[in-house]
């Protein structure tokens, strides 16, 4: 959702997005991507569950590939910690077909190479809070209708 201009018009304030990769070039290439988007960065998978603990992290990106917890087994215990509250996007350097596989069975909701696009990233995280939106009109559709039945 771009406009003419080519910048993004989708900013959600209530959806703050956690950066998670063990590479500092990394951060200063996503702070500089998403530097209108409410972001925040951690150096390794332990750090981003300390945050999501102490803030309400709508959308994670992690790398796939960090020391002591990869972005694969911090997907999983996200998932099992917040379920779908919590969108999980993979971003590697890795060109292993398994990955993708193993990040979207896991409940990714998308996975991207590096080197990033600045885009592309935009186009997921667009993607993403679409979805959020459409999952929670739904679901006071749905809240709406029980508390009427």
């Amino acid at each position: 959702m771009a406009t003419k201009s080519g910048k993004s018009k989708i900013r959600n304030p209530q959806a703050p997005i956690l950066f998670v990769d063990d590479d500092p070039i990394a951060h200063k290439i996503v702070s500089h991507y998403l530097k209108n988007w409410e972001l925040e960065s951690v150096y390794s998978a332990r750090d981003a569950l300390d945050a999501l603990e102490k803030r309400n992290f709508v959308i994670v990106i992690t790398d796939l590939v960090m020391p002591k917890m990869n972005g694969i087994e911090l997907l999983h215990e996200i998932k099992a910690r917040y379920g779908n509250r919590v969108q999980v996007i993979i971003i590697t350097i890795s060109d292993e077909l398994d990955n993708l596989i193993e990040a979207l069975d896991g409940g990714a909701s998308d996975f991207l190479l590096k080197p990033l696009k600045q885009k592309e990233l935009e186009e997921v995280l667009e993607h993403t809070l679409a979805k959020i939106k459409r999952w929670k009109r739904v679901m006071n559709l749905l809240i709406g209708k029980k508390s009427k039945g």
